[in-house]
């Protein structure tokens, strides 16, 4: 019947809408993740360079580097803990998550600066 058919062509509208939601929400996803875990990369590629440097150092610039450089590590770990959250994240949640990985990297991005300044002895921002 017309009634029968209507209603399954509804069904199979709404089964393909969902679907592509679905295919949208998981590329969102995986553009969060995939965004944020190459910025970390390119956070620790610095951060292993800094810490070669800050090796090298003693007294007190060394420890002040050491701190910067505990500093950085920990808001890393805060990065790579957020990042993990991602997976997990739902449709509902992933613009929660999206924030929390956003402030995660911004906290990193600003530890290493901070790490940078401490062994170079430079300001940050160039002396800005």
């Amino acid at each position: 019947t017309e009634k029968a058919a209507a209603e399954a062509a509804a069904k199979e509208a709404a089964a393909k809408a969902e679907a592509a939601a679905k295919a949208a929400f998981e590329a969102s996803r995986a553009q969060l993740k995939k965004g944020f875990t190459s910025q970390g990369e390119a956070l620790d590629r610095k951060a292993t360079y800094l810490k070669e440097k800050a090796g090298k150092l003693t007294g007190a610039a060394k420890t002040k580097a050491t701190a910067a450089m505990d500093a950085f590590d920990k808001a890393r770990a805060d990065l790579t803990k957020a990042l993990g959250e991602v997976d997990a994240s739902t449709k509902e949640t992933l613009e929660t998550t999206s924030t929390k990985v956003k402030t995660a990297a911004t906290a990193a991005s600003t530890a290493l600066d901070d790490f940078e300044a401490a062994v170079t002895g430079k300001a940050k921002d160039g002396g800005k």
